[in-house]
This record gives structure tokens, C-alpha cells and sequence, in this order.
């Protein structure tokens, strides 16, 4: 049986991630901060999916609880073929100038340091096997920069340029690396949207809706087992058009 791991993939998009590797028959760990949110991902994912499901506390900012995790995923599983990077800090309304040393090692600690030093436990195990699949959740913030997200686009620019690295480093040991492009995924934060925010927010893109948890699992699903087995160093996106639109679309459609 292969097992995948997810962090953040208790609620979102991190659990539409982790139901789609169960779908698929994939044992099933994932992580969150929350103990309650842990424990009802558990529940769900197992009664759905009829796969081995367990959750782990995690705080990406503790080296030694990302060790002692997957220590405990190695012995609960016997191993780890895919290890999705989900877990991020999104550094909203940090602006350049003001940023302070806290609010840069909230996010830096928990987007890079926290997914490189997870990444390298996830190598750890996947040396042993001789195989594995690692997918770095990363943004169109990482490309392109919009106002007071400095510190956010910085580090998934890290994650970037890590993700190629490992992809070098690692493929002696057939172990593989990417990146997921995203642009806007909705999540329960969008609940809190009028209909009117959410039409202009959709106007600025080229197809008009965002992505959903599932259009995101489905491309970790394919760069994390081997329907991608060749694939390494390489970004995929996933962003509505996003990036190819050097205007806000509704700009550019003015007449």
C-alpha cells in the first residue's frame, strides 16, 4: 500500500489533496496545529475512503516535532511515497517597510525553513525505498508581487529555487521534486465573500473562476505517483490564467 503525506491537510485544500490520494487507495497521514481539526479529518477520510488515516500535530516552526512526526509516519506506515508541502503562512498586509523581525520568522520559518526541513525528513525515508514523490505547494506570488505581500512572495520564491535543487540532489536516489503553481484556490475564506467581491475578483482573471481544492489535488495527485515518473524540477500551473495576463483582464478587455 503506498501512504502519502499532507501537511495542512486537515481542512481545504490540503483536504481535497488528501482525498484524492485516498480515492486513488493511498494510506493517508496529514497534519494540522488543531487537534480537533485532526481528529475529524481522521474520521472523515476513513470512513469514506476505507484507507489507513492518521493525523499529526505539527508546527512547522519545530524542528524537532517535524522529526519526531515523521519518525512516528515511518513507523505507523512503514515508509512515505509522496509528501505534499500544503502548510503555509500567507503573510497578508505585511507591508515592506514595516515588517518586523516576528512577523519575517512567522512566515519564512513556516513556508521555508518548515518545508525544507519537512522535505529533507520526507527524503530521509524515501532514500531507503530508492523512490518518492515530493510536491511543493507554491504561488503565482512566487512569479509576480502585488502590494504588502513581500515577505510571502519572497518565500515561496525559496520554495521554488528549493524545489529545483532537491530535484538534482535527489534524483540519484530516485527521488523526484516539484512545484505546484497556484493562483487563487477557494477555501472557507471566500465564505465571507459578497457576490459582488467575488465577481470582481474573477473579473481580473482570464477564465473568470478561481481554482478549487480539487483542481489542485488533481495536479499533486499527478506529479506525486508515477502518471509524472519522468517529471522533475519543474513547476506546474495551476492559476486561472493569472500569470499570462500582464494587465488585469477587465483592463485589458476595456474598449
Amino acid at each position: 500500500m503506498s501512504t502519502v503525506f499532507i501537511t495542512a491537510g486537515a481542512k481545504n485544500t490540503g483536504l481535497a489533496i488528501a482525498e484524492k490520494f485516498a480515492s486513488e487507495g493511498y494510506d493517508v497521514a496529514v497534519s494540522s496545529r488543531s487537534d480537533a481539526e485532526i481528529k475529524l479529518a481522521q474520521e472523515f477520510l476513513s470512513k469514506k475512503y476505507n484507507v489507513k488515516v492518521k493525523g499529526y500535530c505539527l508546527e512547522l516552526n519545530d524542528y524537532d516535532n517535524i522529526k519526531a512526526v515523521f519518525e512516528e509516519i515511518k513507523k505507523d506506515f512503514g515508509g512515505l511515497d509522496t509528501f505534499v508541502a500544503n502548510a503555509a503562512n500567507l503573510g497578508v498586509g505585511m507591508d515592506f517597510l514595516s515588517t518586523t523581525p516576528e512577523e519575517y520568522d512567522a512566515v519564512i520559518d513556516t513556508n521555508l525553513k518548515g518545508s525544507f526541513f519537512c522535505a529533507q525528513q520526507a527524503a530521509q525515508i524515501m532514500k531507503e525505498q530508492n523512490k518518492g514523490s515530493i510536491v511543493f505547494i507554491s504561488s503565482v506570488h512566487s512569479k509576480q508581487a502585488i502590494m504588502g505581500r513581500s515577505l510571502y512572495s519572497a518565500s515561496k520564491g525559496g520554495i521554488n529555487a528549493l524545489s529545483r535543487a532537491m530535484s538534482i540532489e535527489l534524483s540519484q536516489y530516485g527521488i523526484r521534486s516539484n512545484c505546484i503553481i497556484a493562483g487563487a484556490i477557494r477555501t472557507n475564506r471566500w465564505d465571507n465573500f459578497t457576490a459582488e467581491q467575488e465577481a470582481e475578483k474573477r473579473a481580473n482573471w482570464p477564465l473568470g473562476i478561481e481554482s478549487t481544492g480539487e483542481d489542485i489535488a488533481n495536479g499533486a495527485f499527478y506529479l506525486g505517483t508515477d502518471l509524472s515518473k519522468t517529471v522533475t524540477g519543474t513547476d506546474l500551473t495551476i492559476d486561472s490564467g493569472i500569470l499570462v495576463s500582464l494587465l488585469p483582464y477587465k483592463e485589458m478587455c476595456k474598449k
